[in-house]
């Protein structure tokens, strides 16, 4: 089975500790990425999630290597999405197993997602 790690914010990281997540701690931008290069490094994670804010600060190197990798594969965790749209959250988990497994997914408007 692969091995899951989330990088995010001190605030919500025990929250997915207590649900038995490998959890990396991050307080910024710089730092996330920085252990997002030593997770893959590591080569231990077999899916890496990630702050949805910390995922869109990575630089463009580090964003093209992940859009290169095979394993682990690396999400952006939408935080927050209850206060988004529903199509806008319906596109946003589309998204997620698009990259997760490579099938593009589309939601009928009237589907609830």
């Amino acid at each position: 089975m692969a091995k899951l790690t989330i990088i995010t914010n001190p605030s919500l990281a025990p929250g997915f500790r207590l649900a038995g997540v490998d959890v990396v701690v991050a307080e910024d931008g710089v730092s996330a990425r920085n252990a997002l290069s030593r997770l893959i490094d590591e080569g231990e994670a077999g899916i890496i999630a990630m702050d949805a804010p910390y995922f869109s600060a990575l630089d463009s190197a580090t964003a093209h290597r992940i859009e290169e990798l095979v394993k682990p594969v690396v999400v952006s965790l939408p935080i927050g999405t209850e206060t988004l749209p529903e199509q806008r959250r319906s596109r946003q988990i589309a998204e997620l197993i698009r990259r997760a497994i490579g099938i593009r997914m589309t939601f009928r408007e009237n589907d609830k997602g």
